[in-house]
Parts: structure tokens; C-alpha cells; sequence
């Protein structure tokens, strides 16, 4: 009984992908024919199977989760959530470092949903996703964390701290240290705003190569297994991806010492 309900839940995608919708509620045929691509008749096929082994139950024209399905579901959603994220983009995922994403996180990897890997070409590969510059000219509220410099970043730092932005800003101490040095009239935009927020993180942490969350994308970028920045960057627009990012950021953040 236990291999037949795995095989019920994970042997097809639209079973498991019917599960998953009804955990946000009971719904008819054509609700989950329009969620799910395939005929009525290939998703019926799939909806008697999850009858059978009593995860769903048909009250009138609609389904919904039985109680053993609701308790399995919340189970293994996940797991499968998790398995979208990785089995998506494998090869990237099997060349990162995680090493800086703390566990509770790595658990939750299955929060930043439907993802993009940015990879740009070689005219651009100092530049910020085109993405997360037009994030930045919309948001209202940035959280960003760099352990390497990137040349434009300044003026955009300088850009969010005049408009007055909600802007938590944590730097590796050389990079730091460059801003302040070298980029003096951007570094002072930044002191000098209200709510422009600046903290320095030692060099000695495991970190990630960069993390930014705004209002509507995160934006995450980590080194490869070699330690080496190859530009290759996650970008996700999912409301629990940018939890996850605000809870990553804020990792840093208690390791982090503010700039007054």
C-alpha cells in the first residue's frame, strides 16, 4: 500500500499536479482541465485513479481532497515542490556552492517556484539583469546583499537612496570598502538618505555572491564549486521566493555590522 499511493502521487504529472491544485480548494473538471493541460477524458482517467486510492472525493460537480489526502499532501508538497526547482535546471543547481544557504533554508528550497537562470553574454557580464533594473525603478522596498563589486551597482545604489527607496544595503568589507573609496559621491547618497541602510559583512562568512529582493523579483547569484563568480544568476518572481530571499538576507543581516 505504501509503493502504490508514492507510485498514485509521483508517477504522473497530471495526478500529482491535480493534488497539489486541490490543496487550494475543491474544483471541477474544467477548473483543473484549465489548469492542467490535457483532455476531459485523459483527466478523468487520472481523477478516478485518485479515487480509488482515496485522496480525492467527488462532492456534486466538484473534487476536493479527502482528509487522508489533505494529510499526505502536506507531506510531501515539499518534496515536490523541491524536486521542481532542482530537476528544472539540474546542471546549474549541481554546480553551485550552497554551503553560505543555511539549512532551514536549503529545506524550503521548494519556495522560489518557477525560476529563470540569467546567463549573459559577454558584452554584458558586468551588468545587472535587465529584470532587476526595471524592478528597481518600480519598487518601494530593496533588500541587497554583494561579496563582489560589480561596476554599475553604485550608481544604482546612489539611484534608490535619492528617491528615498527602503534600502538595506550589506557589503563585503572590500567591496565596502572600494564604494567608499572610490565611488565617494554615491557612497555619500547613500549616508545621507533617510532610509537608505548600509551594513558591512566580514570577508571571513561563507556567502553567497549576491542576493536582491524587491517588491516583485529575487534575484540570487552564488559561486560555483571551483569558488569562481561565472555570472550565472537565479531570478524568481514568486511571493514565496521573495520570503525566502527576505529570510536569506536577513541571515546575513545578525552577521552583519551597520554603517552609522
Amino acid at each position: 500500500m505504501k509503493t502504490e499511493l508514492i507510485s498514485t502521487v509521483f508517477l504522473s504529472e497530471k495526478r500529482k499536479n491535480t493534488l497539489i491544485m486541490l490543496m487550494d480548494g475543491p474544483a471541477t473538471i474544467d477548473d483543473i482541465k484549465k489548469s492542467i493541460n490535457g483532455t476531459t477524458s485523459a483527466i478523468m482517467a487520472q481523477v478516478k485513479i485518485l479515487i480509488e486510492q482515496g485522496l480525492i472525493e467527488q462532492k456534486d460537480d466538484e473534487y476536493r481532497l479527502t482528509h487522508i489526502g489533505r494529510i499526505i499532501l502536506k507531506k510531501i508538497k515539499p518534496l515536490i515542490e523541491a524536486l521542481n526547482v532542482v530537476e528544472d535546471n539540474k546542471d546549474f543547481w549541481e554546480s553551485r556552492d550552497l554551503g553560505a544557504v543555511p539549512d532551514p533554508l536549503l529545506d524550503r528550497i521548494g519556495d522560489l517556484g518557477e525560476i529563470m537562470i540569467h546567463e549573459p553574454d559577454l558584452n554584458h557580464l558586468f551588468e545587472p539583469p535587465k529584470e532587476l533594473l526595471t524592478s528597481l525603478k518600480q519598487t518601494k522596498n530593496v533588500c541587497t546583499f554583494y561579496s563582489y563589486f560589480c561596476p554599475t551597482c553604485p550608481y544604482n545604489y546612489a539611484e534608490l537612496a535619492k528617491k528615498e527607496v527602503n534600502y538595506n544595503l550589506i557589503l563585503t568589507r572590500p567591496v565596502y570598502e572600494r564604494l567608499r573609496d572610490e565611488y565617494t559621491e554615491q557612497y555619500n547618497a547613500i549616508m545621507n538618505s533617510q532610509n537608505s541602510h548600509l551594513f558591512v559583512c566580514e570577508e571571513d562568512i561563507i556567502k553567497p555572491g549576491a542576493i536582491s529582493v524587491t517588491d516583485n523579483l529575487l534575484l540570487l547569484s552564488f559561486f560555483n564549486k571551483k569558488g569562481l563568480f561565472d555570472h550565472k544568476k537565479v531570478i524568481s518572481f514568486h511571493k514565496s521566493a521573495r520570503q525566502w530571499g527576505q529570510d536569506f538576507f536577513y541571515h546575513y543581516r545578525q552577521l552583519a555590522e551597520q554603517v552609522k
